[in-house]
């Protein structure tokens, strides 16, 4: 399925595509995908640097449909999950004052995830440039790392 996605695409759109569904869908490792692009596809180093913001502007875009979700924009299904997001609009309050931060940490490090700090931005509403700004950076220096440390090792 990735070969025929990376033969359409090419290596950067479907870079795209698989960080957009792996943020979408936590499932599907996006760390993963890149340290065996990293290892297995890519052999210049030099497009590497195109593969880390492929991947982070389809992290990104996946996290923007997150920050809706948890801003009401779009109507969620019944059920656990949208009790999921109620109880974290809840949890929230707690760092309303601090989002910058946490949504920083949450982008670069991963704790906390930050399939759920998106839908509490959105939640709180959180200023969408600064969060897109804040997680676009957050995700560079993330899958930077990641890419940094496949190629070294």
């Amino acid at each position: 399925m990735t070969e025929e996605l990376l033969a359409t695409l090419g290596i950067y759109g479907g870079t795209f595509v698989v960080c957009l569904v792996g943020g979408l869908l936590p499932l599907i490792n996006t760390e993963v995908y890149l340290v065996g692009l990293t290892v297995l596809a890519v052999q210049d180093p030099a497009p590497l640097a195109l593969v880390v913001l492929m991947a982070s502007l389809g992290q990104l875009a996946a996290k923007i449909i997150l920050y809706y979700v948890g801003y009401g924009m779009f109507e969620l299904p019944r059920g656990r999950f949208k009790a999921k997001i109620e109880a974290a609009r809840a949890y929230a309050e707690k760092w309303r004052e601090r989002p910058t931060w946490v949504v920083a940490i949450s982008s670069t490090v991963g704790l906390p995830p930050l399939y759920l700090v998106s839908l509490v931005a959105g939640g709180i509403r959180m200023h969408l440039a600064r969060f897109v700004i804040v997680c676009l950076l957050g995700r560079i220096v993330h899958f930077a790392v990641v890419v940094a440390i496949a190629r070294l090792w």
